[in-house]
């Protein structure tokens, strides 16, 4: 099956262009998420043995058997709740680390041809610009998230796993306490549905940084943040407030009430419902705003990239 995905048969220009994002992104894709989630259970591990404090819960630190005796006293609703916190929780090195993966492949996704010359060859290539920009959009928006989701379950797999041979030589049922009351399906389509949500809102800034990557002589990174800057600074003076900052921590952080919205939720209760909650902001006009800001930067930046050769 993986050889069927990454080989071309016959013209299929667009597989071949992500083939090119996912051989010239790797470490984005996929070392990254791969160096945190070991480094991640390592670090379970090592707390484990030598600081026997290894779980962090509203600002307490537990040892693993304190956090299952803990879970035991504790109806089974309860139970449900507090594990598939913990877990989710748990991830969140993994998603803060492709977070930066995203802003920097996004800047550097149309700089860097640029810079080693490849822009000439692919541009002989019988592929359009439109093509090219949407592979990196696709590249930056969901392989690289979706990719770090495979890397969470096994993490998420792992401390089960770790929690269940605590429980050997317990009174304590490892079936009762954890696989049975965690969720890992519904973990896995609640985190597949943030990442559809997240990226609907942080378009236009993704949109942006690309724009800036397509313009920029040397530096994406100055070039998108210095005029975003400058006018933040304008708008302050002139008019003492705040709206453009306001727009782009909202748009770009990784979880606030408006690009996860949950209907009052919170993200301890996890269920098969709140994937559905998540898209309830689909109907917010923010968010179609956004969307036609950021096909107006996407258009602008396809434009500029077919001007430019070098």
């Amino acid at each position: 099956m993986l050889a069927s995905i990454v080989k071309v048969n016959g013209y299929n220009p667009f597989k071949t262009l992500m083939l090119r994002e996912y051989w010239e992104n790797r470490r984005a894709i996929f070392t990254t998420p791969l160096v945190i989630t070991g480094l991640a259970m390592a670090l379970v591990i090592v707390g484990m043995g030598i600081f026997g404090q290894s779980i962090h819960i509203d600002d307490e630190a537990f040892t693993l058997r304190e956090f299952i005796s803990t879970m035991s006293e504790r109806d089974a609703q309860e139970m449900r709740d507090h594990l598939n916190h913990a877990l989710l929780a748990a991830n969140m090195p993994v998603f803060i680390g492709v977070w930066f993966c995203m802003v920097f492949t996004a800047l550097g996704s149309l700089y860097d041809e640029r810079k080693d010359n490849s822009i000439l060859f692919w541009k002989s290539m019988p592929v359009s610009d439109l093509q090219t920009v949407a592979s990196k959009l696709l590249t930056v928006m969901l392989v690289i998230p979706l990719v770090a989701i495979g890397f969470t379950f096994i993490f998420q797999v792992f401390l089960l796993i770790v929690g269940s041979f605590v429980t050997i030589g317990t009174e304590f049922s490892a079936w009762e306490l954890l696989w049975g009351s965690s969720n890992l399906p519904a973990l896995l389509l609640t985190e597949i549905s943030a990442v559809i949500i997240y990226g609907l809102w942080s378009l236009p800034i993704f949109a942006w940084f690309m724009l800036a990557s397509v313009v920029a002589k040397r530096t994406p990174l100055l070039v998108a943040t210095i005029p975003v800057a400058l006018a933040a600074l304008m708008e302050e003076l002139f008019f003492n407030t705040n709206h453009l900052l306001m727009f782009v921590a909202n748009r770009l952080s990784i979880n606030t009430e408006h690009n996860i919205h949950m209907d009052g939720q919170s993200m301890e209760q996890i269920s098969f419902q709140t994937p559905l909650d998540m898209f309830q902001s689909i109907s917010d006009p923010e968010l179609w705003l956004g969307l036609a800001l950021s096909a107006a930067l996407l258009y602008l930046t396809i434009v500029l990239r077919k001007r430019k050769s070098l």
